[in-house]
């Protein structure tokens, strides 16, 4: 007898307890619209961006030209120009790139880069 009161009051309580539930917001925030992302390029932080672009060319009308494209393909010709452009205008790359190629008989005449130079910020102390 008792032990069939002990099991009925243990049922109760188990029925109490799961029965009661707890208060559920339903407001959903989002987060984007309470505060709003400012996407910033990696590039921006760290580097300037020259408004005005620049131009370079290697040519074989010159005696200098003559001796840096020979038997170079347009890729190879391609990289020597931007490394040329990179370091005569001094800055750390250069976006937008742009080639033009003139090529008569498999052999690079003329090429020239085109594109925006970059340089690192300098850190104010």
């Amino acid at each position: 007898m008792q032990f069939i009161s002990i099991i009925l009051l243990s049922i109760s309580l188990l029925l109490g307890l799961t029965s009661c539930s707890p208060k559920i917001s339903t407001r959903k925030l989002n987060a984007y619209t309470t505060v709003a992302p400012t996407i910033v390029s990696y590039n921006e932080l760290t580097m300037d961006l020259d408004p005005n672009p620049i131009t370079y060319t290697i040519d074989v009308s010159s005696e200098s030209g003559r001796a840096k494209l020979s038997n170079l393909s347009v890729e190879e010709a391609d990289d020597l120009a931007l490394i040329e452009a990179i370091m005569s205008h001094r800055c750390a790359t250069i976006f937008n790139l742009q080639y033009t190629h003139l090529v008569h008989k498999g052999k690079v005449l003329r090429v020239t880069v085109y594109g925006y130079p970059a340089r690192y910020k300098q850190i104010k102390k």
